[in-house]
């Protein structure tokens, strides 16, 4: 029998199939994906560049994909592949194991990417052998086995719509965080699915921030018939034929009511009125009404619905949800977990109809197998839906040993789900009551008809509920059954109790994981693979944290959301993306051409991509940053007080908020929800920025000021006061901002200073070879002996042309220089900075230097943004003063700072205690106690130095800790840093080093039963551990960093889980 490869896509899978085949078949994993988009920074390096046509080819550079052919309607869209760093060592297991087998299975996943694999893995691979593609929807062995002889080719459609979308993502990706950053700052991106994602957490937090809440009461009565026995309750919906208001439906997002001349608001007041008024009244049935219903189950999972219910029933995340499902998948329990198919096959219908006659009888089996239709506008129907695998289903009670308790519960869920699908309806009846009464109230003599409602339910066959509780979606579905008393029309009840409840409107409630994960599947946007990786990938970018089980948008969020919206507003639009998707389905069908798509959305005039991002960097470069970015700024409100408008905005990694464009700011925390920061609380913090510094006392040795301050991790005491820069965005502020450590700026600023000061030797220094003009060192050497001499400027050194051959290029260049200088510093009187900069740079002939090196586009940009910043100012000398107040500002020393110990209180601290701060690191004094330690304790030697071991008490980030050399100990509770001796200090040194608190210490988080906690895929425990950049969760394979939101005395296990399920989503 020939011998056979099987590769699979993880090593978990390998070895459950590995069961399943005989000795002629090793299985193998890829590890995912072995090839990806080479970085455009590796481009140039790659030996296929000398072999390409890259003129023009500026996608190639930017984003590794070589897109032009021969003529405009040749393009063909070939990203440049590379192996992974992380694959190559799988790559050469890979041939060992094809050279002795005569076929070979691509067994990869069944969806576009595990096409793709496969594809990627005979290209790489170049087997010689016969190679087949082989999918399977389950592992099991009738699967497998069956899958083998069912084996086709490689489906290249699906091939070419995976790298269609990788195409896309990689451009848009990295075309829109390219902007992004120089408009945002570091760490901001954008994503095709991930962009139009964000914009509607944001746009739910807008309705938020727009909603004015209303308050109104509601009231309820309980009632007894003399002869029908117990209480049921009634709830007022109408006085004198106006609907009583109930909720927010009858408000706006103003809180004003939709229609105010149809129905009757309660306030306190009324209600109390109406409660003394109905006392002991009676109320008399005026109709009854009696219908049955019926509830069908709902269809087995997709993706999506398997994410949302495992998220609403045991919390976490989308990412941990699908971490479980591929662990549970991987090791044979479960089918393909990626699907959005609602469809059952033939044997799992039986195998599920098996499993509800065995545990809920014959009754709760319909006549007719139920079948149900795909409600998503792009499903991919070649799959099944999610269910327990194999012929027979499993009762998660048979594995109780096999499986950790999180996969038991995700395994239960499906089976419970699975089989309530093909069960039957719940049937019952509805009733509801309404009864009227009269009473007059609120100071009125005039009776008022009053209408009261009673609702009921009883469940007459619990069908599919019998074994399978689903998540409700409304308030309708959550209440129980009330069974109410067969009165006839005209008989009267007695009130024995009235409930006056306080209401107020709330605005919609944030999405979460499960509520945008079935928004993304209703819109279309995004594929089932992609849903738990994109909530992840917002996450970790910031644009929303999460507070409890809400995804909360950030400012950085909310500023981004406004920059695309602004720039690339069809882009973010949901149909357009949902649009995409539908493409990369016909494409997948083979009913689309990959590249004429391609070629729309990149090349299409005005519209395509290319073109709109093309426009924002020109924007960009003309100088428009400071414009752009204030037109994305988050509008708070308007502040009558200061009659000015304030905004929040996000930069250097920051939030704050400022006062119009270019007034007072102040930074704030970056947790704190949109829809708090109202125009009072953000002056909170604009007004506490604006405080002077709290001088605590004055130094006595240094006489500099002791300052309380309160930064991004916490308060701490400085000696003296930090420099003011100026604002950002002042005139002052840009120029001084700009990167003038560039020689193209280094020499613009020379220039400026050389006119407005001919005798600034600094400057003219710089520029006796900007451009070039062959003057050497020995004659600058020179000519600088001749200044100090005579005790001149440079300048007039030069004049003496003592130095350069009469005659030399050299001299005639600086004499041109000279006479250059000095027309120039008779333009500045009258000449704004801006236009005599840019023509000195032209007159010198360093503007035509620049266009003729390599690259020049960058430096000729930084000029620009030089010259732009000058045009804030009216005269050449007063931004000469801003250039040389920038150099003051940067060589200005920072002050020494000391944060405050835990324990202390900003509040109560005294100047001692500041100056106690101040006073480390110190060196502590030996005292009687200490031992001494000769350095030389040779016998012979008359006399040995003795030599105290020098120990430093310091304040580091993480508490108080002593030095000795290279070793370092934390301080305890109990050692206070200022007063510690040296003996206690040896002691402490001498004890067996503990986790110190700047290390890696290690909490293993527990569960609720305080047994450890485990990851469900690697079921390995999960521990907490303090880093070097921070604490994070690890469970010794993946590591994951506390995100915004989450704090280490917060931390459980299944916040965790969630985080190591978004890294490897991620990864």
């Amino acid at each position: 029998m020939p011998k056979a490869l099987v590769i699979v896509e993880s090593p978990a899978k390998a070895k459950t199939i590995k069961r399943y085949l005989g000795s002629d078949y090793s299985v193998e994993a890829s590890v995912g994906h072995i090839r990806d988009i080479i970085q455009p920074k590796n481009v140039k390096n790659d030996k296929r560049y000398d072999l390409t046509i890259h003129e023009d080819n500026s996608e190639l550079h930017s984003y590794g994909i070589d897109v032009s052919g021969e003529s405009p309607s040749e393009n063909i869209w070939e990203p440049w592949y590379v192996v992974s760093e992380n694959s190559k060592k799988t790559i050469t297991q890979l041939r060992k194991a094809l050279k002795s087998v005569d076929l070979l299975y691509l067994a990869t996943d069944e969806d576009r990417e595990g096409e793709a694999i496969a594809w990627h893995l005979v290209e790489v691979l170049k087997p010689k052998v016969p190679f087949y593609r082989m999918v399977f929807h389950e592992i099991t062995e009738k699967a497998i086995v069956g899958a083998l002889e069912q084996t086709r080719d490689i489906d290249m459609n699906l091939v070419a719509a995976q790298e269609a979308r990788r195409i896309m993502d990689r451009m848009s990706g990295f075309g829109w965080s390219g902007v992004m950053r120089q408009v945002i700052g570091g760490g901001a991106s954008g994503g095709p699915v991930q962009s139009p994602t964000t914009r509607r957490l944001v746009e739910r937090e807008r309705e938020r921030i727009r909603f004015i809440s209303a308050d109104y009461c509601s009231l309820s009565a309980s009632v007894r018939h003399k002869n029908a026995g117990d209480v049921f309750n009634t709830k007022l919906i109408e006085i004198n034929n106006q609907k009583v208001v109930s909720g927010k439906n009858d408000f706006d997002e103003n809180g004003e009511l939709k229609k105010s001349n149809e129905v009757v608001v309660l306030d306190e007041n009324r209600s109390n009125s109406l409660r003394e008024a109905l006392k002991s009244e009676t109320l008399s049935v005026s109709s009854i009404e009696r219908s049955p219903y019926q509830r069908k189950p709902k269809p087995p999972f997709t993706t999506s619905t398997f994410q949302q219910e495992v998220i609403n029933k045991l919390g976490g995340s989308a990412s941990a949800a699908m971490g479980i499902a591929q662990s549970l998948y991987q090791n044979g329990y479960i089918t393909y977990h990626r699907t959005d198919s609602t469809a059952l096959s033939d044997q799992a219908i039986e195998a599920a109809r098996a499993s509800i006659e065995t545990e809920c009888g014959i009754e709760y089996l319909p006549r007719e197998v139920r079948t149900y239709e795909n409600k998503t506008s792009s499903a991919q129907l070649a799959h099944e839906a999610i269910r327990p695998a194999g012929e027979t289903f499993r009762h998660p009670d048979e594995l109780k040993g096999d499986l950790n308790k999180d996969q038991l519960r995700v395994y239960e869920i499906i089976w419970k789900r699975t089989l309530a699908s093909q069960m039957t309806d719940e049937r019952g009846e509805t009733a509801r009551m309404l009864l009227s009464g009269a009473v007059s109230f609120d100071d009125s003599s005039e009776s008022q008809t009053l209408i009261f409602s009673a609702s009921g339910r009883v469940i007459t066959h619990p069908g599919f509920r019998y074994i399978y509780e689903e998540t409700p979606e409304n308030d309708e579905e959550v209440a129980g059954e009330e069974i109410l008393p067969d009165l006839p029309e005209g008989e009267t009840v007695t009130i024995e109790g009235i409930e006056v409840k306080n209401h107020s409107t709330k605005p919609p409630a944030r999405f979460t994981e499960s509520s945008i994960v079935k928004w993304m599947e209703e819109v279309g946007i995004g594929r089932p693979s992609t849903f738990s990786a994109t909530i992840g990938k917002i996450r970790a970018r910031e644009y929303t944290y999460k507070e409890g089980r809400s995804l909360v948008p950030t400012v950085k969020g909310i500023v981004g959301t406004n920059f695309l919206e602004l720039e690339f507003n069809e882009e973010v639009q949901y149909h357009n993306r949902a649009n995409l998707e539908q493409s990369l389905d016909k494409i997948a069908n083979g009913d689309k051409n990959r590249v004429e798509t391609l070629d729309k959305w990149w090349f299409e005039p005005a519209i395509g991509f290319k073109h709109k991002l093309v426009d924002v960097e020109d924007k960009i470069q003309l100088g428009e940053l400071p414009k752009l970015r204030h037109e994305i700024a988050h509008h708070v409100g308007f502040d009558p007080e200061s009659n000015q408008n304030i905004y929040a905005r996000f930069a250097n990694q920051k939030p704050y908020v400022q006062y119009d464009i270019d007034g007072e700011t102040a930074s704030i925390p970056e947790s704190l929800p949109p829809d708090q920061l109202t125009v009072p609380k953000a002056k909170e913090y604009l007004n506490a920025a604006a405080e002077p510094d709290q001088v605590l006392c004055e130094d006595p040795e240094t006489g500099l000021d002791v300052v309380l301050r309160q930064g991004s991790y916490g308060w701490y005491v400085s000696l003296g006061h930090f420099p003011k820069w100026p604002r950002s965005s002042s005139p002052e502020g840009e120029l001084m901002r700009l990167p003038h450590h560039l020689k193209p700026l280094k020499v613009a600023a020379a220039y400026l200073r050389s006119a407005v000061d001919p005798t600034d030797d600094e400057a003219i220094l710089y520029l006796l070879n900007s451009p070039k003009r062959g003057i050497g060192k020995r004659s600058i050497e020179h000519f600088q002996t001749i200044a100090e001499d005579n005790q001149c400027s440079l300048l007039e050194a030069f004049q003496t042309g003592s130095v350069l051959k009469s005659g030399s290029s050299q001299e005639s260049a600086l004499e041109k220089l000279i006479q250059l200088i000095t027309q120039y510093q008779k333009k500045q009187e009258s000449e704004r900075p801006s236009s005599l900069i840019r023509e000195l740079l032209h007159d010198s002939g360093y503007w035509e230097e620049v266009l003729a090196l390599k690259d020049p586009e960058s430096k000729i940009k930084n000029i620009e943004l030089f010259i732009s910043a000058l045009s804030k100012f009216d005269n050449c000398q007063v931004a000469v003063d801003v250039l040389f107040e920038r150099e003051r500002l940067k060589n200005t020393p920072r002050p020494k700072t000391a944060s405050l110990i835990d324990g202390m209180d900003p509040e109560t601290l005294t100047k001692e205690e500041a100056l106690q701060l101040l006073s480390l690191p110190k060196v502590l004094e030996p005292d009687v106690d200490s031992q001494i330690t000769p350095t030389n304790p040779d016998p012979e030697t008359e006399t040995s130095e003795e030599e105290i071991p020098e120990i430093t008490v310091h304040n580091g980030p993480y508490g108080p800790y002593l030095r000795f050399g290279d070793d370092t100990r934390s301080l305890g509770d109990d050692d206070d840093p200022f007063t510690i001796t040296y003996s206690r200090a040896r002691e402490i040194l001498s004890q067996p080093k503990q986790f110190r608190r700047r290390q890696s210490k290690e909490i293993t988080l527990k569960n609720d039963d305080g047994s450890p906690c485990t990851d469900p895929v690697s079921e390995k425990p999960i521990v907490l551990k303090e880093g070097r950049f921070g604490p994070y969760v690890t469970d010794g394979d993946t590591n994951a960093s506390l995100q915004l939101g989450d704090s280490v005395e917060q931390m459980n296990g299944e916040r965790a889980k969630e985080l190591l399920a978004e890294r490897r989503a991620q990864q």
